[in-house]
């Protein structure tokens, strides 16, 4: 290695003043002259030059409105140094005896854009170049915010020439002074009555209000109300965006005149984009779109507006629904410079080196090329450029600095800018990259060539721009440090750079990590490296100085070590950490809750350091032992005794999960002591931070258990097993199976095992399964072990659930799966040896709940032992059914016969309650079906033997007991069946029929009176109840009445006739005698004719006496209706005469003349009183004329006799007698 420090491989003096951060108000012509000397023009600004001159150029000559420039870049990418650099060139000012743009001689590759820049640079030019948020951030609150870009604009115009433009109700004053040529005379004045210079006092002008109205009066000619009220007044001093524009037109237009007729003014605005974006008010934005807007079509191209922002213009944050298109036309000309070329700035302006230099760098890259690749690769997913150096001539241009430090210090600065309260006003673009670089080379400069810059000394560079706190925290070190408590000089070195890189993200602060970002020489041990670190990292967290999450470490500030430490402090219990060891070993890593094994699944209980997780399953016992317990020091002697009838698992130490989990329990407890919503948003950060770094320790502890189970010591009944795995489940698997053969010695008993419930229902269904090849005869041994168990509870007089009996046989030691613990039951049941019994009644075998209490039900369900009923009972009851139902046969089996036996008697009533439904539901009829009672009968016997079907013994008891009223009562039913199935049913609806045919016929008894007693007899059998014998007599009863009714129908059919016809020649004959009102007659009964032929048709319609004499009152009604009808149109016709015929007179001359009387006069003639209403009695001939027998002239006179008699009495009664 050469020996040659590292200040003499430089080109240029590396402690010269190189100006590292120029701010955009510097205007001094030795750091202007700086600038512009050694600005670096990358072939990136190449291209935006080229850009931006070609716009600026083509409007030099043809008026335009696209005056805007968008110039983007985020920090480091050396925007604000390109919009300063283009201010410098287009004002074109003398610096250092040469004109701005003579510095650029040599710079530009392309002579076009030389030579566009020579034409822009000759134009007459006015640069207004400010920071906006200095210059305008004092009006962003309250109601000055939505104009505050615009104040800005207006202070910085009225400034540029010279007023007072912090006050802008001032500054328009002292422009109004100037538009009328009397600036000269007001300062004079004012000077002259105040003392002092107009320039030196107006920022305190309201101190002396006096001296101004008595300057304004003199200079003006104010009078002094109006100067007062000018210095009084409160309104708004912002000038309208129209107004502005039209005082910088007549501004630019007076210099133009002034410079030749051309002239350009500039409003260079830096950091734009952070000024006026904002998620909720869009008023700044658009602000700015009015002004470009406004300037722009006032003045025509001699105004432009040039911005910079870290956002695109395209990328700006918007509130939603508004419309970004408009802002976005009004700036054309967009450059976007990125962070790409800072490395070759800082390369050529700071790092360049001198012929000699490099030929010796590029020696030492040839000699240990692969150790630099080697030495300079991140872990963890880190961001692919992130590197050592890409070749020698890299290696050359960055020494000695890494390539990786170019790319990461301005996401450094950014980040840093971002979090830190003072560090928002760090400047961290390219220039402040320059300082960082020179600074840090300038701290190893005495170094030997080899000797590299680690990472950490760049938080020298930028420490006095960071809040106080962090300095507190790095103080703290550095004292800790030199009195020797607790930590090392170089522990102080780490937590610098712990700060660095705090807030990037694609880096992880893992030891290997930092241990690159250490490197301080070419010849660094990597080993010993991070073994120092990981040294200083231990002393750093333990004395709170930064935090491990994982194999991450990250720096603390004051307030999150203070609550790290009170983190630290919180009291944990042992068994709190057990249980989380136990959730994350049996509800993460190893989730069963028993062992498959063959056809079974065997149980087990899980313990962590002697404490149960979960409920007991009485199975095996799975023992796991921590690092915190006796058990998990115990040596393989000790181990090997305490696993007698048990598995033990004990965790191995090397992976640290009970500090991790300790930790993550300690942050959980410590949060739940703090109230979030009521912290400081700072201290509620830090909390949910830790809260993040417990969820991730827990994370981390899984790993790590499932680190210690894989390397963990076992043992199983008494001995050390040795365990192979490649997963920690199955350590757990294999130290259980181990022990099963032990515990479950009974498990062989299943030798048919199912799966399923389709199984269970196949077996109750009477399929059983067979066993297994090798196995004792299936299941026998099983079912033998339940039954002998079910005899002991019966002898004991226990119940035993289905779900104890699950319970039993899941557990040592018999260790059978649920699905065949109900299997073998069902078998049971399938072999009559036991009952299932839920509510207290049997379930059998074919019953739909059957599988479900066997199984997820089971606690529901009750199993005794099968005792068998009698044979005597069996054999009466299979007697009994078939005389009951007519079989010849029943089952043999003892639930077959149990259920065809309900299903029997569940058949007969079912049919018992159908006939009722049928036959005997609703209103009575006249002659109601035989029956009902029998069926009711039949039916309440089978229910009173039904009540006790569901407990098979007592269904067959009370059934043989109720076998003389059941046989009793089955043989009244069967007749009822009989009639209902058989014609007799069709016989009785047809003289139920022929009744109501013969409905009234006792009134023709005289003409046929056999047929009176034969109607009789036909009624009397329907009322038997029990008509069934006499059914077959109903037909030759009916016969013979219904010829005689035919025949009298016949008779009175014709009757009826004639009388209709007469009695319509009558009511004729009537209309015709009506004198004088023939006419009213015959209208009355017009419908005569046609109803006569209506009743004519519906005498020959009638099927019986009935309907017959149906019709002919009907007729009787209508006919003396009519008759009515012609009277009253007879009488109204008359009295309607008899009025007309007193209303009217007769002259001598024979003219009628109708009698009209004068309204109000008085009649000399009387007024005839109003005539009484007639009185009007109809009787009907019927009634006159009573039915009698006439057999001599005496007898006559006697009839005819009384028939006057009757008349003459209605007569006195009434004043008319209508006879119908």
């Amino acid at each position: 290695m050469d020996n040659t420090i590292i200040r003499d491989l430089f080109a240029k003096d590396i402690n010269r003043s190189i100006n590292g951060v120029v701010k955009v108000q510097d205007s001094k012509d030795g750091s202007i002259r700086q600038e512009l000397d050694e600005y670096v023009v990358t072939r990136e600004l190449q291209r935006h030059f080229a850009t931006f001159f070609k716009a600026y150029g083509d409007a030099i000559d043809v008026r335009t409105d696209k005056i805007g420039v968008w110039i983007s870049g985020f920090f480091g990418s050396g925007k604000s140094h390109f919009l300063k650099m283009l201010s410098y060139l287009l004002e074109n000012r003398k610096i250092g005896g040469k004109s701005a743009i003579r510095y650029f001689d040599g710079k530009i590759v392309d002579p076009m854009v030389a030579a566009a820049m020579e034409r822009a640079c000759s134009v007459p030019t006015q640069a207004i170049l400010f920071n906006i948020d200095s210059k305008a951030g004092q009006w962003k609150q309250g109601d000055t915010a939505p104009t505050a870009l615009l104040r800005g604009f207006e202070r910085m115009f009225y400034e540029a020439r010279g007023f007072y433009g912090e006050d802008l109700k001032l500054a328009k004053l002292e422009d109004h002074i100037d538009s009328l040529g009397k600036t000269q005379e007001f300062r004079e004045d004012f000077e002259r009555v105040n003392g002092e210079s107009w320039l030196q006092a107006r920022d305190t002008y309201s101190y002396f209000e006096d001296d101004v109205v008595e300057v304004l009066q003199s200079v003006l000619g104010m009078s002094e109300k109006a100067a007062w009220n000018w210095l009084e007044g409160s309104e708004d001093e912002v000038l309208a965006p129209d107004v502005f524009a039209k005082k910088v037109k007549d501004y630019v237009d007076a210099q133009a005149a002034a410079h030749g007729g051309n002239f350009r003014l500039l409003f260079m605005v830096d950091e734009v984009g952070q000024f006026i974006t904002n998620d909720k008010d869009p008023s700044l934005m658009l602000s700015l779109q009015t002004i470009v807007e406004e300037l722009g079509a006032a003045c025509g191209g001699r105004v432009w507006v040039m911005v910079t922002s870290q956002e695109a213009i395209d990328n700006l944050s918007l509130p939603v629904g508004n419309d970004f298109s408009k802002i976005q036309g009004r700036f054309n000309t967009r450059l976007s410079l990125s962070s790409s070329s800072v490395d070759e700035v800082i390369q050529r302006r700071v790092l360049e080196k001198t012929a000699p230099a490099a030929d010796i760098l590029a020696r030492v890259y040839e000699q240990d090329t692969v150790v630099l690749k080697n030495n300079f690769t991140f872990e963890g997913g880190s961001r692919s450029d992130l590197a050592g150096y890409a070749n020698s001539k890299d290696f050359v241009a960055s020494y000695p600095f890494v390539g990786y430090q170019f790319k990461l210090l301005p996401d450094v600065m950014t980040e840093v800018r971002k979090h830190g309260v003072k560090a928002k006003h760090m400047s961290t673009g390219e220039r402040s990259m320059l300082s960082a670089f020179q600074e840090s080379a300038q701290a190893i400069q005495h170094d030997q060539t080899g000797a590299l810059v680690p990472f950490w000394r760049f938080f020298n560079t930028i420490s006095k721009d960071l809040e106080h706190g962090i300095i507190q925290v790095v103080d703290r070190a550095v004292r800790a440090a030199e009195d020797a408590k607790g930590l090392e000089p170089y522990d102080v070195q780490v937590l610098k750079l712990l700060y660095l890189i705090r807030y990037i993200g694609y880096v992880k602060a893992t030891v290997e990590n930092i241990s690159i970002f250490m490197i301080d020489g070419l010849d660094v041990d990597k080993r010993a490296l991070k073994d120092r670190v990981k040294e200083s990292l231990a002393r750093l967290e333990r004395e709170n100085y930064v935090a491990r999450q994982g194999d991450t470490y990250s720096f603390l500030t004051d307030e999150e070590q203070e609550i790290a430490q009170e983190i630290a402090h919180t009291p944990i219990d042992n068994a709190q950490v057990i249980e989380s060891i136990k959730k994350r070993l049996f509800d993460s890593i190893y989730t069963a809750r028993k062992l498959n094994r063959g056809g079974n699944d065997f149980p087990f209980d899980r313990y962590v350091d002697g404490s149960i997780h979960g409920t007991s399953m009485g199975g095996m016992e799975l023992y796991v032992a921590t690092m915190a317990s006796d058990l998990g020091r115990a040596d393989d002697t000790e181990l090997a005794l305490a696993s007698s009838g048990k598995a033990i698992v004990v965790l191995s130490d090397e992976a640290d999960y009970w500090e991790t989990l300790v930790n993550a329990a300690k942050i959980r407890k410590y949060a739940k002591t703090r109230n979030l919503q009521e912290l400081q948003p700072s201290t509620r950060q830090i909390v949910e931070s830790k809260m993040r770094e417990a969820a991730y320790n827990e994370k981390e502890a899984d790993t790590l258990l499932s680190e210690a189970v894989l390397h963990a010591r076992c043992a199983v009944n008494s001995r050390i097993v040795e365990v192979r795995a490649a997963k920690p489940a199955q350590v757990f698997e294999q130290v259980l199976a181990q022990l099963c053969d032990v515990v479950f010695e009974k498990a062989g008993y299943i030798g048919a095992p199912v799966t399923s419930d389709s199984d269970i229902r196949s077996t109750l269904a009477g399929n059983v399964q067979v066993g297994l090849a090798g196995m004792d005869a299936g299941n026998t041994r099983a079912l033998k072990e339940v039954e002998d168990y079910l005899k002991v509870q019966h002898q004991r007089h226990l119940d035993t659930a289905m779900g104890d009996i699950q319970r039993r046989y899941q557990q040592k030691p018999y260790g059978w799966r649920e699905v065949d613990i109900a299997n073998v039951v069902a078998q049971l049941v399938v072999e009559q040896r036991a009952q299932v019994l839920f509510g207290g009644q049997t379930v059998q075998a074919n019953d739909s709940r059957m599988v479900a209490l066997l199984r997820k039900d089971a606690d529901k369900a009750q199993v005794r032992l099968r005792m068998r009923m009698s044979d005597r009972l069996l054999r009466a009851v299979g007697e009994l059914m078939c005389d009951l139902f007519d079989l010849k046969t029943v089952p043999s089996n003892e639930d077959k016969l149990v259920a065809e036996l309900k299903e029997r008697l569940e058949g007969l009533r079912e049919a018992c309650l159908a006939m009722a439904r049928d036959y005997y539901t609703g209103i009575k009829p006249a002659y109601p079906y035989p029956g009902e009672d029998e069926c009711e009968k039949m039916r309440s016997e089978v229910a009173d033997v039904l009540k006790d079907q569901n407990e098979a013994e007592a269904f067959l008891t009370t059934f043989t007991k109720h076998e003389e009223r059941l046989l009793d009562a089955k043989e009244d039913f069967d007749k009822v069946v009989e009639f209902f199935e058989s014609n007799q049913r069709t016989a009785f609806d047809h003289a139920r029929d022929f009744l109501n045919r013969t409905e009234g016929i006792e009134y023709a008894s005289d003409d046929i009176p056999g047929a009176v007693e034969n109607v009789a007899k036909v009624r009397e059998i329907l009322k038997d109840p029990k008509p069934y014998g006499r059914i077959k007599d109903l037909q030759p009863l009916m016969d013979p009445v219904e010829d005689d009714m035919k025949k009298l129908l016949g008779i009175r059919r014709n009757e009826f006739l004639c009388r209709i016809e007469n009695d319509l020649q009558d009511l004729r004959a009537q209309a015709e005698s009506q004198k004088g009102f023939v006419n009213q007659a015959k209208d009355a009964i017009a419908d005569a004719g046609t109803k006569y032929e209506s009743f004519k048709n519906r005498a020959h319609s009638a099927q019986s006496l009935n309907e017959l004499s149906v019709v002919a009152t009907n007729w009787g009604d209508w006919l003396s209706a009519a008759a009515n009808e012609m009277y009253d149109a007879v009488d109204e016709a008359r009295v309607r005469m008899d009025n007309e015929r007193r209303a009217t007179e007769v002259m001598s001359t024979g003219e009628v003349v109708k009698k009209v009387s004068n309204k109000g006069a008085a009649s000399s003639a009387p007024v005839p009183a109003p005539k009484p209403q007639r009185k009007i009695k109809t009787v009907r001939r019927a009634d006159l004329a009573k039915p009698s027998r006439l057999l001599s002239a005496e007898d006559v006179e006697r009839y005819v006799d009384d028939l006057r008699s009757r008349l003459m009495q209605a007569l006195a009664a009434n004043d008319e007698i209508r006879i119908n």
